[in-house]
């Protein structure tokens, strides 16, 4: 019989289970998949194809998108977090059946940044009359230097698995609050808040200080350690 930890790492990246951050414990995502494992066990035993899950959750992004478009902001949560867990399957999916590889692995970091885009997207519509246009688009602006910043190290040859909001977080913490903006939206009248969607808002804050944050932070990583090889081979 398999244990709770097994069940965890068996099938995750290096067998390892989810790592803690700062911003979301290794206990919640351990929770998470466990409480998806009957739907991913499904999906392997019934042989979907990586690269479905990878097209899927693009798909849902895009449909994310739209329904943030429209101000139906409960149902955008629902899907990005639904999305996201497709998202986790795919990589999952495709060690438990033997198929993962560096051109699969590519093909989901390339339609991870689609998806985000589209679900942005949705968002800069949603408050293109408002000044969180411009709170989402820095968002979007420091996630892409986010990603960017682990390609161009990795291209360098330097690890840079560092940052306290990595697109785990992003979906969580975006797609949580998008789930419970109602309840904000009526609690914040009766707290003196004249704000509509306050969740969310409070959500793109969040979004946009710690994605900058990271950035920072990984430039300062690879910053750190392209010297220390420098000063080594001097």
């Amino acid at each position: 019989m398999i244990n709770t930890q097994d069940e965890i790492s068996d099938r995750s990246k290096g067998g390892k289970g989810p790592e803690s951050t700062k911003l979301l414990g290794g206990g919640i995502k351990g929770w998470w998949l466990l409480l998806v494992r009957p739907i991913e066990n499904y999906l392997i035993d019934n042989k979907f194809h990586p690269n479905v899950l990878t097209i899927t959750t693009l798909i849902v992004s895009v449909i994310t998108g739209v329904f943030f478009h429209y101000g139906m902001i409960f149902l955008a949560g629902v899907l990005l977090l639904a999305g996201s867990t497709f998202d986790i399957f795919d990589g999952r999916v495709a060690r438990a059946q033997g198929l993962n590889s560096q051109h699969g692995a590519f093909f989901d970091s390339c339609l991870d940044r689609f998806s985000e885009a589209f679900i942005y997207l949705g968002l800069l519509s949603f408050f293109s009359s408002t000044y969180y246009i411009y709170v989402v688009f820095l968002i979007l602006s420091s996630t892409t230097m986010v990603s960017y910043t682990r390609a161009r190290a990795e291209g360098l040859g330097v690890d840079c698995e560092v940052g306290i909001m990595q697109r785990t977080e992003r979906v969580v913490y975006l797609g949580v609050l998008s789930l419970f903006n109602f309840i904000g939206n009526a609690v914040a009248p009766l707290l003196g808040f004249n704000s509509e969607n306050l969740l969310l808002k409070i959500s793109l804050i969040i979004l946009l200080i710690f994605s900058v944050y990271t950035s920072l932070q990984r430039m300062s990583h690879v910053l750190g350690k392209l010297k220390e090889t420098e000063q080594k081979t001097a």
